[in-house]
This record gives C-alpha cells, sequence and structure tokens, in this order.
C-alpha cells in the first residue's frame, strides 16, 4: 500500500529532457481543451510515453480526469472535466457549455466525418457544407434553423450569413483539436475533421438517434 501511494505521488517523470521541454506546451494545450492526437507529434509522444503519470499529475493536482480515447484508429487525449457537459440543452449545472449553433455545427460535421470514413484525410470545403445542407436526409432541419425557412434555394446574402455561422464555430473547434484548419489554401473555409470529434457521439447519443426531434429543441435567438 505504502509503495502504490509513493508511485502515485511521484512527479519525477516531469525530470525527464523530454516532458520538460514540453510541459507548458502540453499543459496549456490541455487546460484549454485541446484533443492532442498525432497531428501534435511531440506532445503526443511525451503524453503517450508517460500516460499513467500524466494521469496521476492531473488526477492529483488539478481533480481532472485525463482520457486517452480512440477512434478511428487514431489515439487522442484531452481532459475531461467533473461535470463536463454536452452544451445548453443538457444538465446546467454542466461546466464546459456549447452553444446551440456550435452543437449543430458539430453534430453536422460528425455525419460529414461518416460519410468520409474511407478518406484517409477528411477535408472539408465551403461546398462541402452546403451540399450538406441542401441535400443531406436532415436538410429540413438544417434549413429551418440556418434559414428559418425552408426553400430550395437561397439567396448570397443568406448564404453569407450562415458561412459566418460555420466559420465562427470552425475556428472554436480548431481550438479544441476537433477540427484542423487548412492554411495556405485559396478557399475561405477549407479544414480537416479530426478524430477527436467522435467524442460529441458520447456526448449525444440520445440526440444522434433522432436528429430532427433534438433540432425541434433548438432555440431560435441570436446564437443561431
Amino acid at each position: 500500500m505504502e509503495n502504490e501511494n509513493y508511485e502515485i505521488s511521484d512527479y519525477s517523470f516531469l525530470t525527464e529532457e523530454s516532458v520538460e521541454k514540453h510541459f507548458a506546451d502540453i499543459n496549456i494545450l490541455l487546460l484549454s481543451g485541446k484533443h492532442i492526437d498525432h497531428k501534435y507529434y511531440a506532445e503526443y509522444t511525451v503524453l503517450e510515453s508517460y500516460e499513467s503519470q500524466w494521469r496521476n499529475f492531473y488526477s492529483n493536482l488539478y481533480r481532472l480526469n485525463l482520457v486517452a480515447d480512440m477512434f478511428d484508429g487514431s489515439r487522442y487525449y484531452y481532459l475531461d472535466f467533473t461535470e463536463n457537459g454536452k452544451g445548453k440543452l443538457s444538465d446546467s449545472s454542466r461546466n464546459k457549455e456549447l452553444t446551440e449553433l456550435q452543437t449543430l455545427v458539430g453534430l453536422t460535421l460528425l455525419d460529414m466525418y461518416y460519410q468520409k470514413y474511407f478518406d484517409e484525410e477528411k477535408i472539408i470545403h465551403w461546398n462541402d457544407i452546403k451540399t450538406q445542407i441542401l441535400e443531406s436526409d436532415h436538410q429540413e432541419a438544417y434549413k429551418r434553423i440556418l434559414f428559418d425557412d425552408i426553400r430550395e434555394s437561397y439567396d448570397e446574402k443568406a448564404w453569407n450569413e450562415v458561412h459566418t455561422k460555420f466559420s465562427k464555430t470552425i475556428d472554436n473547434f480548431d481550438r479544441l483539436g476537433w477540427v484542423e484548419k487548412q492554411s495556405g489554401r485559396n478557399e475561405e473555409l477549407v479544414f480537416e475533421i479530426r478524430p477527436a470529434i467522435h467524442r460529441l457521439s458520447k456526448l449525444y447519443q440520445d440526440e444522434l438517434q433522432n436528429f430532427d426531434a433534438f433540432s425541434q429543441q433548438l432555440k431560435k435567438d441570436e446564437m443561431l
């Protein structure tokens, strides 16, 4: 028992050269809500090499759970707050909240990830999003929420407003590690959906089973 307690409180791994070199980046990324996968090769490797030690570190000093999850053959790490919620439509006592718009966009991207399941990289362009809105099985829900009415087509102004909404949410998801924005592209909105987006399927299991019913709950306020 004494040995077990010693191991739990042993932070000597922090003196390892690789840990010292990347500690600040790892700590800042994780505490900011980032999901770290192999795209962050150096930080990911250090987390993987000392996984149990990191887990004890965050559990003892921050009362946070370091989660090592996997989806589509890719492993990723993130910190799970004790009361980490799904969004405003969930328990109001939760700490981490998604707005209604972020919730909608997140579930949309999760659906698009599965559509590109066999693609090595799930690259999404703005035209892909427009097609999803206009032609997917949930098109009526998308149109009702994003445009406030259901029509066959929409003018440029209406699409620009939707583009702005998605762009702001993609910026937020990029910070979380759910997507990775593509730099050096000529298009305005191009990004890769990362495997960590799968976390939404755990948070929204019931909603995903009946997306149309769930969409009816979304409030049509300034955030949408």
